[in-house]
């Protein structure tokens, strides 16, 4: 958890970076994604240059391709 991944959709080039979080944590406006939404669930696990297949809430697939993984840094 807390993971910061950079992803691109392979669809549109668009880049971005959210973090990894449980569900009480998430919060869209802060880049915090829950593990339990579909983004978060096809995200968690994966490694740089990986790529998932994605549905969309609208039912169109997307490949996702992760830029980079940021670990958690735990006090």
């Amino acid at each position: 958890m807390g993971s910061r991944v950079d992803f691109r959709d392979n669809s549109t080039g668009r880049m971005q970076s959210v973090t990894l979080v449980y569900p009480g944590e998430a919060d869209i406006e802060q880049g915090k994604v829950s593990i339990l939404t579909p983004i978060g669930a096809a995200l968690i696990g994966l490694s740089k240059g990986q790529s998932i297949d994605w549905a969309t809430r609208t039912g169109e697939t997307r490949r996702l391709t992760v830029l980079a993984v940021r670990e958690a840094a735990f006090a």
